[in-house]
């Protein structure tokens, strides 16, 4: 299940299980976007 932590910047993370990112074929650094959705949010990843 991703998680959201919180650094002592303040800044927010998302981690993400590593099963679910080799999976999805996600690497460090990339670029997500967040989009509304009436039941939540989906991510797009930007390859």
């Amino acid at each position: 299940m991703p998680k959201i932590q919180k650094l002592p910047s303040g800044q927010l993370v998302i981690t993400i299980p590593k099963v679910l990112a080799d999976y999805e074929h996600l690497e460090k650094g990339m670029n997500i976007e967040f989009k509304k959705h009436k039941d939540g949010i989906i991510l797009e990843v930007e390859r």
